[in-house]
């Protein structure tokens, strides 16, 4: 079910203990309302319920009822809807959790899948800037909310820089298995595919938002806010590529490292060849019909031709040896 608090002029958060209230508190001049409901844990009744109390547009609540979608940012008559996604490693890989954020002159309402992580982190950081600024208008609550956000994928990246720099160091000093070093390189890059998709496009979300919405525009002040967010995004879309280039660079250590063992296999192969192809040749002339020296009738022929045999194999196997071949 939706939970929702109320901030007062007077400072501090109020629950809102009965969902029908909320309209009565959004009427009030200088309250600003914060609600959050996960949308599995809602009935189709409930749903209803929360999108007439925060006179939401319908076809912005049959959107948050699915969990497909990218950052992005709409305007509505009534409201702005910000879409962001928490990520959260589950098995190697990061799982995109959606919040639907409904943006309106007093009030933010998050409707989510999953993604009470994110949100719990958001509202310690709101309550503790009211206890000390008392601060808790509707456009600081966004912020927060993309603050942490952006902190979140920081995060990540960091923890994916470290860990294609330790890529790197073991493809170096060749340290770690070759298959193992593959999956975990593959691991990486798809991680940070994920975390590009969603990161990437937050800079347009941010630049839409301090564009004149009206009524949602934000202030001077919280323009200045919203840029140091866009600021920090953008550090951690540089840093995406950072990674990115660098796993780029280990995938070419690791093709140069193949190609040069499938040389050297070619080099021995080819070596051993030569190889066994001199006596087999000595032998095969030696063989055939007609009298070379030795004839065929002399005692010591067969041991000439043998002597020839051994003498060539043994100087191309010295030959391949010294260059490295064999």
């Amino acid at each position: 079910m939706l939970t929702a608090q109320c901030h007062t002029p007077e400072g501090g958060w109020v629950d809102v203990r009965d969902l029908a209230e909320i309209s009565d508190f959004r009427t009030e001049t200088g309250n600003v309302v914060w609600g959050e409901a996960n949308v599995g844990d809602l009935t189709p009744e409930q749903i209803a319920l929360i999108a007439e109390e925060f006179d939401l547009d319908p076809l912005a609540v049959e959107d948050a009822q699915e969990s497909n979608h990218r950052l992005k940012l709409e305007p509505y008559d009534s409201h702005l809807l910000v879409v962001i996604q928490q990520l959260d490693e589950r098995e190697g890989q990061l799982e995109a959790r959606a919040i639907f954020l409904f943006v309106g002159d007093n009030y933010v309402l998050a409707l989510h899948h999953d993604a009470d992580r994110l949100l719990d982190k958001a509202r310690s950081c709101w309550e503790e800037a009211d206890r000390r600024e008392g601060r808790g208008g509707a456009a600081y609550l966004l912020y927060v909310l993309l603050d942490t956000l952006v902190d979140d994928y920081q995060l990540i990246a960091e923890r994916l820089e470290q860990e294609v720099e330790d890529l790197e160091d073991s493809a170096l000093s060749r340290r770690t298995n070759s298959g193992e070093l593959d999956r975990r390189l593959y691991k990486l890059k798809q991680q940070l595919s994920r975390l590009r998709r969603y990161a990437v496009p937050g800079g347009r979300v941010l630049d839409q938002y301090v564009q004149d919405h009206g009524a949602f525009s934000p202030t001077p002040d919280e323009t200045r806010m919203f840029r140091e967010v866009h600021d920090n995004l953008m550090r951690v879309t540089e840093q995406i590529h950072n990674v990115d280039d660098l796993a780029d660079a280990i995938l070419d250590l690791r093709r140069a490292d193949q190609t040069a063992g499938q040389n050297e296999v070619t080099k021995k192969l080819t070596g051993w060849a030569a190889i066994i192809a001199v006596p087999t040749l000595i032998s095969g002339i030696y063989g055939m019909n007609f009298e070379l020296v030795p004839q065929s009738g002399q005692v010591f022929g067969f041991f000439f031709a043998l002597s020839i045999m051994i003498a060539a194999a043994g100087t191309l196997y010295l030959i391949f040896k010294r260059k490295e071949w064999i």
